[in-house]
């Protein structure tokens, strides 16, 4: 096999290793949308947007309203970049490549497949094959193979899916198996920090739209567990809010502080944490009274940390699941 040639640009300064003028090499007028580039590409709009700002691996133009427009060469080129991926390399490696380029790699590839089998194409993957890969990879502490197949996840699937049937039980998962001495300390730690970093990520990638509702997330003081409190904000974000993490362990008055300056209309807690009960009731309750009548509390957590706090904090709304605080942003974004 040939090595990959990678041509780097003079300039770089657009925030990305790309090398073409693609207005020069592109010869035809911007037509398609983004959802359709997305349907015919078989990559979703989050990731393609991701792709652009990190690596330029397209430029589209842009309607009179704001509206991203693509070319045909930018949906092949795009196309291209898919198969590449889906072969194994990383996006930052064949971002580089001019059309061309990338043709003859994505060619090369066809005719010199070799015996191990190839990643399962992405229209045919689904959420339980995601979930078992994804849980193996957690017992043999692999997490570039982690990190690679919840992106995998993340470009053949939608956002209820990916959190609802994937990231939920997996994390809950790793806590039972956990519990019965199944994975040891170092395992949760490892999936952890790739499950936060592909979260944080995933966030980045998902722009609402000029006037959306603002959500922020945290975790109250003392509170160090944040997964809880990142997948609340992917979840607004994936619903058209924009979604503002703060991070965990954060004081009501910083909290109540961001929410007021971001003019948020919805202020989401994680709570995880059995051992700090009495210390969530004061907190709520402070972050409460700190907030504007307008601005809403919810708080999620499982049900035996929300029951006792229903009846000491008044004005909150307690969730006990991710699929019940997506009903609760779709009633509050069809106010808007």
């Amino acid at each position: 096999m040939s090595r990959i040639k990678v041509r780097h640009s003079i300039d770089d300064r657009m925030g990305g290793p790309y090398i073409e003028s693609m207005n020069a090499e592109r010869g035809d007028t911007p037509r398609h949308p983004i959802r359709v580039v997305a349907r015919r590409t078989g990559l979703t709009p989050a990731l393609l947007r991701a792709w652009e700002k990190r690596y330029g691996v397209v430029e589209p133009s842009r309607s009179e309203g704001g509206q991203r427009l693509y070319s045909d060469d930018d949906v092949e080129r795009l196309s291209l970049l898919h198969r590449a991926v889906d072969e194994g390399r990383s996006i930052s490696q064949v971002a580089p490549l001019t059309s061309n380029e990338l043709r003859d790699l994505v060619e090369e590839d066809r005719i010199e497949r070799v015996a191990p089998p190839t990643p399962e194409p992405l229209e045919a993957l689904s959420a339980r094959a995601v979930l078992e890969q994804a849980k193996k990879a957690v017992r043999e502490m692999d997490g570039i193979g982690l990190e690679r197949i919840l992106t995998r996840g993340a470009m053949a699937m939608s956002v209820p899916i990916l959190i609802d049937d994937i990231l939920s039980p997996l994390l809950q998962g790793i806590g039972t198996s956990w519990s019965k001495g199944e994975l040891g300390p170092a395992h949760e730690h490892v999936a952890s920090v790739v499950v936060r970093r592909f979260l944080e990520w995933l966030l980045s990638t998902m722009l609402a739209g000029e006037g959306a509702p603002v959500l922020v997330s945290a975790t109250p003081a003392g509170e160090r567990h944040e997964l809880g409190a990142l997948l609340s904000a992917v979840t607004a974000a994936g619903e058209g809010w924009t979604a503002v993490y703060l991070g965990p362990d954060l004081p009501a008055a910083e909290i109540a502080a961001a929410a007021k300056r971001l003019e948020a209309r919805i202020v989401a807690l994680s709570l995880v944490d059995p051992a700090l009960g009495a210390a969530f009731s004061d907190e709520i309750r402070d972050l409460r009274g700190a907030l504007s009548g307008r601005i809403r509390l919810v708080v999620g957590g499982p049900p035996g940390i929300l029951a006792p706090l229903k009846a000491e904090v008044q004005d909150v709304e307690f969730l006990d699941s991710l699929g019940a605080l997506r009903g609760t942003l779709r009633r509050g974004l069809s106010k808007y």
